[in-house]
């Protein structure tokens, strides 16, 4: 039975215990941290005690935090490609009639390229850029220029993301760059559409970056350690990266149970003035007459064993001669892949397939009033297997082969240098299937995403490159 709580008025209280009762009570209402509040009143939140380094005692280590650039900003750039495109004689195969077809010429205007890009330098000698895209909108498949078209919707991706850090303050001979990028290997993948004079990139770059990474878009995940050495008259530019493989299992997200990665290099001689006094990934090809110099590179890449073939190999030279007036540049890639077939005695058969490609491009920068013009030639080639052995040796190993040549001829207009250019490009293409023959998809000529066979035509195009 519980006894009854006495009240402080109580007889059976003495008026001494009532004094001790009293502060008692007193001084558990008043204690820190022993009070409770009151029915519906907020609990106080205890804050642990905060110490500001500069406070913390001699003998306490602090650490010494890097300080951001007081002069950082967030630079924010536009690049638009507007493209008008009148194209002429594009043909579909059709499999029950066994024989192409034509479709009507067509006029397609299109934003073949455009790119919002974010750069900044937060601390220093450390730089980030991430590029989006939301290229081909308004692209019509059945026209004859290149790439997927992006639809009523348009999608938008990550063309570039990675991190440039300055290893050495006063030198540019050290760089390390991470993250998504274009491995540092064929001058025509490296360089940016808008700074090539041709209007189209030579398509030298499709067959090379399919061939490298396994994608147009040409960009893996990987580490470049580059460099840049300036003398007086002569220069030294290197690359070297590590790169993820391409990821060709588990529906594009793995590169399968094999694993080996690809390994690439790039040495560049310059001679006369250099092609840049700053180390970076971004090339040019038009100097504005400020440069007299040529430049001679030769790239490398190597992969082993994968679950497309046994090993990999690309090389080939490269260069660019710009002397006043004259814009000059071509290359020339071998690449080669090796695999192993099961025959169905199931013997083994080593099997292997190489082609090549490669361009030359000439430009003039010729004055116009205020302004510059420059007519421009460009011819691209690639050869590939054309027996029908070799050519079912490229197909195991997911090679192109027949032959492609494309003839660029046009005129460029620059109001603001590359920043703001004008074109008026007309644009020839031929192939063949080799033995394959007709409605064979060997190559990027006969073949289109979304269509199958076809034969790509030829392409009238004016068009503005806009950078703000």
């Amino acid at each position: 039975m519980l006894k009854k709580r006495l009240p402080l008025d109580c007889p059976s209280v003495t008026r001494k215990n009532r004094f001790w009762v009293f502060h008692a009570m007193m001084l558990l209402s008043m204690g820190r941290g022993y009070a409770q509040p009151a029915f519906g009143a907020v609990k106080p939140v205890v804050q642990p005690a905060v110490y500001e380094q500069d406070t913390l005692p001699a003998s306490v280590w602090k650490p010494k935090w890097i300080s951001k650039k007081e002069s950082f900003k967030l630079t924010i750039r536009s690049m638009v490609q507007l493209w008008s495109v009148y194209s002429i004689g594009f043909e579909v195969y059709n499999t029950t009639t066994k024989a192409y077809e034509a479709v009507d010429d067509r006029f397609n205007l299109s934003l073949r390229r455009a790119v919002l890009s974010f750069s900044g330098e937060p601390y220093p000698r450390l730089q980030y850029t991430v590029l989006f895209y939301y290229d081909q909108i308004g692209r019509d498949i059945l026209a004859s220029g290149l790439g997927l078209p992006n639809k009523a919707e348009p999608g938008i991706g990550i063309r570039d993301a990675y991190f440039h850090w300055k290893a050495l303050p006063k030198s540019e001979g050290l760089n390390f760059i991470a993250g998504w990028f274009r491995p540092q290997l064929q001058r025509e993948s490296i360089t940016s559409a808008w700074s090539v004079n041709s209007m189209e990139k030579s398509s030298s770059q499709s067959y090379f970056r399919s061939h490298l990474v396994g994608t147009g878009l040409g960009r893996s995940t990987g580490i470049n350690i580059g460099g840049l050495i300036n003398f007086k008259k002569t220069g030294l530019l290197y690359n070297l990266g590590v790169f993820n493989p391409t990821t060709t299992g588990l529906n594009g997200s793995s590169v399968g149970n094999i694993f080996s990665p690809l390994l690439t290099g790039r040495v560049v001689v310059s001679l006369g003035d250099p092609e840049m006094e700053k180390y970076g990934i971004a090339y040019e090809i038009n100097y504005f007459n400020r440069r007299k110099g040529i430049s001679l590179d030769f790239n490398a890449a190597v992969q082993g064993k994968t679950e497309q073939f046994e090993s990999a190999t690309t090389f080939g030279p490269g260069f660019l001669l710009n002397y006043g007036a004259l814009n000059l540049d071509g290359e020339w890639i071998w690449m080669r892949r090796r695999g192993q077939e099961t025959l169905p005695t199931q013997e083994i058969r080593a099997i292997s397939s190489r082609c090549e490609t490669g361009h030359i491009r000439i430009g003039i920068n010729l004055p116009a009033g205020r302004f510059l013009l420059e007519p421009t030639l460009m011819v691209m080639h690639f050869e590939g297997a054309h027996d029908a052995l070799k050519q079912a040796d490229a197909l195991a190993l997911h090679f192109s082969s027949g032959d492609e040549t494309t003839y660029d001829i046009g005129v460029n207009c620059y109001l603001d240098q590359r920043n703001l250019k004008l074109m008026l490009h007309y644009i020839f293409r031929d192939g063949n299937p080799g033995d394959a023959g007709d409605g064979a998809t060997v190559n990027s000529y006969f073949f289109q995403s979304g269509v199958g066979a076809i034969r790509r035509g030829n392409w009238l195009g004016l068009g503005m490159n806009v950078v703000f």
